[in-house]
């Protein structure tokens, strides 16, 4: 199997990793999979983890995906803590009348 290497970028420190996948049609959703663990295990009131990034280079030195963590953010609502009085009606439904 083909080795790729995984340059990931977050606030100025950058960290390598390797491994080796089937084809490099995988490499971009395997960075995408990096970025969202990262942004999990980050402090979300951080914003400055919307500008990391991580390169996926193949064995020849290649550029082969980029994956912006801006792109992957998960919507800031889902950060937010749930209201305590939960909706009453389900989303969506509309009333007549």
């Amino acid at each position: 199997m083909p080795n790729f290497r995984f340059e990931t970028v977050q606030i100025g420190k950058t960290t390598i990793s390797e491994e080796e996948l089937p084809s490099a049609d995988l490499a971009s959703p395997r960075a995408i999979e990096m970025a969202h663990a990262a942004l999990l295990a980050a402090d979300p009131t951080d914003a400055g983890h919307s500008a990391s990034i991580i390169k996926v280079y193949d064995e020849a030195g290649y550029l082969v995906a980029t994956v912006n963590f801006s792109d992957v953010m998960p919507d800031n609502s889902e950060l937010r803590p749930r209201s305590s009085n939960p909706a009453t009606e389900e989303p969506g439904v509309k009333r007549s009348g």
